[in-house]
């Protein structure tokens, strides 16, 4: 790899970071299942979260982000409510689950459901493409192709290494805690997404909460 390369790699790891880390929607619900279900559940939805980051930094890598802001703005409503509709979908699910102790996400099909619905929800996200689309131009170096493909790679590495770094943390933590207590987070975590989901409506229709 050269130094060039390398820079870019870098560069990518620490936009990966940028996008991943701040606890929104998707980091809420990474943690929720890590508390409900497991280390393997909160690594599944982390890595439908990464993978959402590495299609939309790949578009803006290449020279698309114009056309990203562009499509966000004609479509911005309909996504802030299909996100909205996500986020209270998965709102009514966690708040009327009870947490069992010792009954991880265990089954292949649980993992990959884990995985879909995260991936489906980064993807109606705008919050996700404005991100990607505001710091991955500054970095895509046009005159060397070659390099594209390092920040690429360090996007994805970067926003992975967050959701290791949370899902793990959490998942210590959840060994520690009742089953009481971690159903009692478990609610919680269903009014944070209902709360997130009122916001991201409201931001649907133009309303401001004051």
């Amino acid at each position: 790899m050269t130094s060039l390369s390398l820079t870019t790699f870098l560069a990518g790891i620490a936009a990966g970071l940028f996008v991943a880390v701040p606890i929104g929607p998707m980091g809420v619900l990474c943690i929720q299942r890590t508390l409900t279900f497991g280390l393997a559940a909160g690594l599944a939805t982390g890595l439908g979260a990464a993978t959402v980051h590495l299609i939309f930094g790949s578009l803006a890598a290449v020279g698309l982000s114009a056309t990203i802001t562009a499509w966000l703005s004609v479509g911005a409503q309909g996504l802030s409510l299909l996100s909205a509709g996500l986020l209270f979908w998965f709102a009514i699910k966690i708040s009327r689950r009870t947490v069992v102790m010792g009954s991880p996400l265990q089954r292949r099909e649980g993992w990959l459901r884990s995985y879909a619905s995260a991936l489906a929800f980064g993807l109606s996200n705008p919050v996700t493409v404005v991100l990607l689309a505001a710091c991955l131009p500054s970095l895509t170096i046009s005159d060397d192709p070659k390099a594209i493909p390092a920040l690429i790679s360090g996007v994805f590495l970067g926003s992975v290494a967050w959701w290791i770094l949370l899902s793990t943390t959490v998942s210590l933590v959840r060994h520690r805690l009742s089953a009481r207590a971690l159903t009692l987070t478990n609610k919680a975590s269903g009014l944070a997404l209902a709360g997130l989901g009122a916001l991201m409506l409201a931001s649907a229709f133009g309303l401001k909460l004051n």
